[in-house]
């Protein structure tokens, strides 16, 4: 009996011990995934891209740079997107604040206000 225990505990703690880490999802794609599409011509993937990111926040250590790079790209959208995402993260997001900062300079409208509200949640002023 004492010899059936242990064959089952060496059993289970080889199944454990087995286990692989599954890698970080969002919008049921990996994180490697949506890194490589916020790169991509395509403004509509990169902007899906950036949304999935934020969904991530913290946990990969790419996510938030990747969001904080979108504030720099050619589409208007895409820069939105990003402070809008940065906004919903909210103070994990410090490091982005200076990026944030030069965001209050866009040409677009929506960029600046909503950049200003970004700045506001994640410094803890409002």
């Amino acid at each position: 009996m004492q010899r059936m225990v242990l064959l089952a505990f060496v059993g289970l703690l080889a199944v454990g011990c087995a286990r692989r880490d599954k890698p970080i999802m969002a919008h049921d794609k990996p994180v490697d995934f949506w890194l490589t599409e916020v790169t991509k011509p395509d403004p509509k993937a990169r902007k899906k891209a950036v949304t999935a990111l934020s969904h991530v926040g913290t946990r990969h250590p790419a996510a938030i740079p990747a969001v904080t790079n979108a504030l720099k790209d050619a589409d208007a959208s895409v820069r939105n997107e990003a402070v809008l995402s940065l906004l919903h993260i909210g103070s994990d997001a410090r490091d982005a604040l200076p990026a944030l900062n030069e965001t209050l300079q866009d040409k677009d409208s929506a960029v600046r206000t909503n950049a200003a509200k970004a700045i506001e949640r994640i410094s803890g002023k409002k």
